[in-house]
């Protein structure tokens, strides 16, 4: 199971992955490099790479793409939709084709068009509907899921991270991450370390960010992100509920 399918979105199967290798061009990624916003939609093969949603000044953790996603894809069909930040976690290759030659196979290839416009949808659906659930969750709760969400990404339970690389995943300040680890050490669900944070129990840690979240916030409705600022509606109380599935971080 890929991690579109675990809770980002329906993967892009291997069937479009076959189709699209052969005209892509391969970019090696290291830890810590950004992928440009340069017009193309990248599909990693072997990297595991970090999704931030952003907007103005408004940052929010989404996901982590790798085999089986499409970085970019969403932008191709709504233009408007908000900025993807992607920074490498684990280094490796991605398939990169341009957004003009993606366009041009799909209008020539229907069945290519339709499965990558459901995934799109899908994908949108599922990275306003995380950014949505943040903002009911405590901090702890958010560092907590997390780090289950990379473990799960990684297939490790030690995670190359820092304070600093979570707090901007995040969109918080790093004192904030640095206590929330405090009291995810403190109930003995993970050990911090210089440059890594272990994973000592995962059961408990998956409990602990599915706790009881507290009342939502003010705040803009996440769907305002994806509208010009000059047509967004004023701040409301925040009322969309938190769309995310249980499922997704019990697997």
């Amino acid at each position: 199971m890929t991690d579109v399918e675990a809770g980002y979105g329906r993967a892009v199967d291997e069937l479009v992955i076959d189709r699209l290798l052969p005209i892509a061009s391969r970019v090696r990624l290291s830890p810590g490099d950004r992928l440009h916003d340069d017009d193309a939609v990248y599909f990693p093969l072997d990297a595991v790479i970090t999704l931030i949603l952003s907007r103005d000044e408004a940052r929010f953790q989404i996901g982590f793409a790798r085999r089986g996603d499409a970085i970019g894809l969403p932008a191709l069909f709504v233009p408007q939709f908000p900025v993807v930040i992607a920074s490498v976690l684990r280094g490796g290759t991605c398939g990169r084709v341009t957004s003009d030659v993606l366009r041009q196979l799909m209008a020539e290839e229907p069945a290519l068009r339709e499965r990558l416009t459901t995934y799109a949808m899908f994908a949108m659906g599922r990275y306003l509907s995380e950014a949505a659930g943040a903002l009911a969750l405590s901090l702890e709760q958010r560092v907590a899921r997390w780090i289950m969400l990379c473990r799960r990404a990684l297939e490790d339970d030690i995670l190359p991270v820092t304070h600093d690389g979570i707090a901007e995943a995040l969109g918080v300040r790093r004192s904030g991450v640095t206590v929330a680890l405090h009291v995810l050490e403190g109930q003995r669900l993970i050990q911090s370390r210089r440059g890594r944070i272990d994973v000592l129990d995962r059961d408990g840690l998956r409990s602990f960010a599915m706790a009881a979240r507290r009342g939502p916030p003010t705040n803009a409705s996440l769907s305002e992100l994806i509208k010009p600022r000059d047509q967004r509606s004023p701040p409301r109380p925040f009322d969309a509920p938190f769309l995310g599935s249980r499922d997704e971080i019990g697997r």
